[in-house]
């Protein structure tokens, strides 16, 4: 019997409730099913015939470390879900600035690699700061401009790659969308809501997770960006903002974002049945 292992973290072992609803679909249609730590040097993953990425809620805390782990599946027998390549690419967010070359609409953006002058920033009045390889707001400020320095700037982003954008409001008041993904279908979506002052879309900081029924609109302009940035992929979460300029993207999450399963039923067979058309 084919096996397949449910890539997770240390924190995780078990996985989420989410996640855990996969597992008796794919063990009915045949497969013996495992949950590996990502990281534990203990695992034969040549032993397996397929791996799904899910809860590898970590990664970024350890990229070089990930990065190998994902290119062991390069040219390997075992199959990486989803491809180590589009993994590899989706872990640093430059990849947007890629994305708005070919005409997607994103958040205006300074990628940084190295010092920016303060004077750059004056044409916001509040901006975001967050890592290039980050995940849950983790290393994420918003900052006013008339209280940043550039002694506070040139100590926030004097090691690695950062993301400068203005802060928009409509995330505080009509919070995030995520278009779910799978096989290139809509599955579901859904609008994530911060609590009242916090501009944060995650539940552990107290923001509400609502049913979002995309316009056709919206539903296009979706699939064009997944056409772009993933055109291949199994599973993807597009993440962005309406705004009076339209859909704006944050990021397309083609790692181990959360599928939000509690908001459709069927949502764990969609991405079983996406996982396996390709096996």
């Amino acid at each position: 019997m084919p096996k397949i292992a449910i890539a997770t973290y240390e924190k995780s072992p078990d996985l989420n409730d989410n996640d855990r609803l996969m597992l008796p679909i794919l063990e009915e249609k045949g497969f013996i099913v495992s949950t590996e730590i990502w990281d534990n040097p203990k695992v034969d993953w040549k032993s397996y015939d397929l791996v799904i990425i899910r809860s590898t809620w970590d990664y970024y805390l350890k990229p070089n470390e990930f990065k190998n782990w994902v290119s062991q599946f390069i040219d390997s027998k075992t199959r990486l879900i989803n491809s180590p390549e589009i993994v590899l690419k989706n872990s640093h967010k430059f990849y947007l600035k890629e994305l708005a070359e070919k005409g997607v609409g994103i958040i205006p953006t300074i990628f940084s690699s190295g010092k920016i002058e303060l004077e750059k920033l004056n044409i916001w009045k509040k901006v975001v700061i967050k890592p290039a390889v980050s995940a849950g707001s983790h290393e994420t400020e918003v900052f006013e401009i008339a209280n940043l320095t550039q002694e506070i700037l040139d100590k926030k982003i004097e090691t690695g790659d950062w993301l400068i954008q203005p802060f928009l409001e409509e995330i505080q008041d009509a919070g995030e969308i995520s278009l779910l993904f799978f096989g290139g279908e809509l599955s579901h979506a859904i609008q994530k809501v911060p609590k009242s002052g916090d501009f944060r879309v995650q539940k552990q900081f107290g923001a509400q997770y609502l049913k979002y029924e995309p316009t056709n609109e919206l539903l296009d302009i979706g699939k064009n960006i997944l056409g772009i940035a993933g055109k291949n992929s199994v599973y993807a979460r597009i993440d962005g903002v309406m705004t009076q300029k339209g859909f704006l993207l944050m990021e397309v999450e083609m790692i181990e974002p959360d599928l939000y399963f509690e908001h459709a039923v069927d949502g764990p067979n969609r991405f079983v049945e996406a996982v396996l058309a390709g096996y």
